[in-house]
């Protein structure tokens, strides 16, 4: 208690600076110091300007000259005895000020002159940006953004301005420690503070500026039209012509690469896929006459049947994706719903859907998307005993990125990715690879969720 009424310090001089709705004033001490007042408890009791006050409170340690007051009484009204404004120019407020703020010129009352730079309407109050040379400073008028300004307070103006002198600045007391000074403001009792001393001339050099470059423009684009209308015309219908032949061209390549896929999807059916199912029947017949102590040959030849199983899996797999790829329409959002509608047991089960604006995919990754989108779905359905699959082809500027979305049971994701022979889940990541991409896994009781990117 002894150390605090020690810190308590006693301040006697006269309200330099007060406005409605600000939480502080200004007085000046008998030395001519300028003090910040604000009251610890709130808002100030009823003063104006030329009131003597005597405030209690504690300085801040700041190389401004602050009080938070515990106490403010007001003796005598003194109006003569307000300082008058010092006469400055904003050059002569920023050299006193910067760079550390130490300066007497904190809280004083100064009038100043300037151009009007910017005006800024706010809420509950008006900045102004006034100054000359590099030398900006703000104003901040009590005029909410719900009344109109003075008709001649425009930009351009040269306005006189009188208000108190604020700014932060960014110190270290304890450690000594001054870095900068942001936000020099002047804060005008009342709108009275600021006058118009000459107004806004009409041509500003910027007008002429932008009057001699619409001139200018306009002349040149008249004349660079006289010049290349028949050459655009030209060009014009020369790439019409060519885009037509170009067209027509792809057209023509795009079919026969159809053909040739389904031809080659139709050998393979025909040729290889019917060898693999003979050599899988043979393969089991040939197990049938094992001995039963032949437990090592049996195990060997059922590594075989489960490879040859894979392959054919595989095969029908591409088969399928090869035919869907061929047949459907060119775009990829089309093509996964044409393919989902030659699957009979996708229907009311798997959705689609499409994010960002769907663009050309080159063609040749048609085919392998399709195998992936078939095999995560196949997996959903079938182990994940799924309900429900959401497609998700998202396209953004980079990236192609498709979500397979399913309610099933899930699985548990590190065991499914350590398991051997677990070809699925290989393959897609495989796949996707191919295409430059990555594939994540995300699964839990109520689901499972994966995710291909594929730069496209």
């Amino acid at each position: 208690m002894i150390l605090l009424l020690a810190a308590l310090t006693n301040i006697v001089g006269i309200v330099t600076f007060e406005r409605e709705g600000l939480p502080f004033c200004f007085m000046s001490d008998p030395n001519g110091v300028n003090w910040r007042v604000a009251m610890s408890s709130g808002a100030l009791p009823d003063i104006k300007i030329g009131d003597e006050i005597s405030v209690d409170g504690v300085p801040e340690e700041s190389i401004k000259k602050r009080m938070d007051a515990s106490r403010l009484d007001v003796v005598a009204h003194r109006p003569d005895q307000v300082p008058s404004p010092r006469i400055a120019t904003t050059g002569e407020i920023f050299e006193q000020v910067l760079p550390y703020g130490d300066t007497p010129w904190y809280g004083e009352t100064i009038t100043t002159e300037g151009l009007l730079r910017d005006i800024n309407r706010r809420q509950a109050s008006t900045q102004l940006l006034v100054g000359e040379g590099d030398c900006n400073i703000q104003v901040e008028l009590p005029i909410s953004i719900d009344t109109a300004l003075p008709e001649n307070l425009v930009l351009g103006s040269t306005v006189r301005v009188t208000g108190t002198l604020v700014f932060t600045s960014i110190e270290n007391y304890e450690e000594g420690r001054f870095e900068r000074v942001e936000n020099i403001e002047l804060l005008p009792i009342s709108t009275e503070s600021v006058q118009v001393v000459r107004r806004a001339p009409f041509w500003t050099a910027t007008r002429l500026i932008h009057l001699v470059e619409l001139v200018l423009f306009l002349l040149a684009v008249v004349s660079i039209w006289a010049v290349t209308l028949r050459r655009m015309v030209r060009k014009r219908t020369n790439e019409l012509a060519e885009s037509i032949r170009q067209r027509e061209h792809t057209r023509i390549e795009a079919d026969a690469a159809r053909r040739e896929r389904l031809r080659l999807a139709a050998d393979l059916h025909d040729g290889f896929q019917q060898y693999l199912a003979g050599a899988m029947f043979r393969l089991k017949a040939a197990m049938n006459y094992l001995p039963k102590e032949s437990e090592n040959s049996r195990a060997q030849l059922l590594k075989v049947q489960e490879a040859l199983q894979h392959t054919q899996s595989g095969l029908r797999a591409t088969l399928w994706a090869m035919n869907e790829e061929s047949e459907g329409p060119e775009s990829l959002m089309e093509l996964f719903r044409f393919a989902s509608r030659r699957m009979p047991h996708w229907e009311g089960v798997v959705e689609f859907e499409c994010t960002g604006e769907e663009r050309d995919v080159a063609r040749k990754f048609a085919a392998t998307l399709l195998l992936v989108l078939q095999e995560a779905v196949a997996n959903a359905i079938r182990h994940g005993e799924a309900t429900r699959v959401v497609v998700n082809v998202a396209f953004s500027e980079k990236t192609l990125t498709i979500t397979v979305r399913d309610n099933g049971k899930g699985f548990d994701v590190d065991e499914a990715q350590k398991m051997a022979g677990h070809y699925g889940i290989a393959g897609m990541r495989r796949r996707t690879a191919d295409l430059g991409g990555e594939m994540t896994m995300e699964s839990s009781p109520a689901g499972s969720i994966l995710t291909f990117r594929i730069p496209c």
